[in-house]
């Protein structure tokens, strides 16, 4: 059996109320006997909603907003002579999940920020996308994600590391070309960077370097293994980083980007628990992660992290930075397939 998550006790309400910022709830969704439920928990109040909606229902809606954001991969030619016909079919997908798994809930989410704890199908759902009538939700409010309330717990409590200066690592080909443009926009935002790019950006460089580093950066194609996730791995010059390989690695960083494809994307064991590159660096010490849901668009990712580290830099939290950058792209692509792939996990 894999070497789990860090062990970490199960968590009281009380013990998660403890940690959390000023002006924060935390959305804790359970499935069931078919059906989804949620705890909202906030510093002074714990809300249990039942009957939210069925399963199978969410299934269904997941099925077909999936089915919308593959239609990316058909090409430009195609995408361009169905825009208007491809956003207003993602757009009622994504109100009719904001009727039912955060409508019900919408007279005691008045927080600024909301931390999703999504659970069995759940976890692949963008709720920042989520469209109440013609605002997304991330409009409303600053927004991030936790695989569990214990692990939320370990983030928010855990140390970076001091001292230390941030790692950019990339990797371009024929496939994704605007990496260079990427990496090239993080060295001039970044100039203490140590920046490892094409053949340099290897293995061992990222698991020497990522010990002492106050941040990761990594742009580069990941691969998620539906078939088996810990070995799913981000390309590097000589050969795959797999989630296998994070377990024995060290990464205490305050925030870990990984910038390519379905870098979020994990497998739901029975016990919830997640396995994926997610679940890797966390167990080596990550605070935080801004991950991907789907296949991204390379020219608009390349836009987005330089809009994100932006506004990070310069004194928004991770969250706010994130809500930044959703809404610099927007401008340009309004399509949630551009904008909404991005999720933050871990210490907001």
């Amino acid at each position: 059996e894999y070497v789990s998550l860090q062990r970490v006790s199960i968590v009281s309400v009380e013990d998660v109320q403890q940690v959390l910022p000023e002006d924060c709830s935390v959305i804790e969704y359970f499935v069931a006997r078919a059906e989804v439920l949620a705890f909202v928990i906030s510093r002074n109040k714990a809300v249990v909603k039942r009957h939210l909606c069925t399963v199978s229902r969410i299934q269904h809606l997941h099925e077909r907003l999936r089915l919308q954001m593959d239609k990316f991969l058909l090409g430009s030619a195609y995408v361009k002579e169905h825009e208007i016909q491809l956003r207003e079919a993602t757009e009622r997908h994504l109100r009719e999940l904001y009727i039912e798994l955060v409508k019900p809930l919408a007279g005691i989410l008045d927080s600024k920020h909301l931390i999703f704890v999504p659970h069995g199908i759940l976890h692949y759902l963008p709720f920042h996308a989520f469209l109440d009538q013609s605002e997304y939700l991330i409009d409303r409010h600053t927004i991030s994600y936790a695989p569990s309330a214990s692990v939320l717990r370990y983030c928010i409590e855990r140390q970076p590391i001091q001292d230390a200066n941030p790692l950019v690592v990339g990797v371009a080909d024929e496939r994704a070309p605007q990496i260079a443009e990427e990496i090239d926009a993080l060295r001039k935002l970044l100039p203490h960077a140590r920046t490892y790019f094409g053949r340099r950006a290897t293995r061992r460089v990222v698991r020497r370097e990522a010990e002492r580093s106050d941040f990761l950066h990594i742009a580069t194609h990941a691969v998620f293994r539906t078939d088996n996730p810990m070995f799913s791995s981000l390309k590097l010059a000589d050969g795959p980083l797999n989630a296998l390989d994070l377990y024995s690695m060290t990464c205490q960083t305050n925030l870990v980007t990984l910038s390519g494809c379905k870098s979020g994307m994990n497998d739901v064991g029975r016990a919830d628990e997640l396995l994926g590159l997610m679940r890797g660096f966390l167990y080596a010490g990550a605070r935080s992660l801004l991950l991907s849901l789907w296949d991204v668009n390379d020219r608009s990712t390349s836009a987005f992290m330089r809009e994100f580290y932006q506004s990070w830099l310069g004194g928004r939290s991770k969250a706010e930075a994130l809500q930044d950058a959703v809404r610099a792209i927007r401008s340009e692509e309004p399509h949630p397939y551009y904008w909404a792939p991005f999720y933050l996990v871990g210490n907001p």
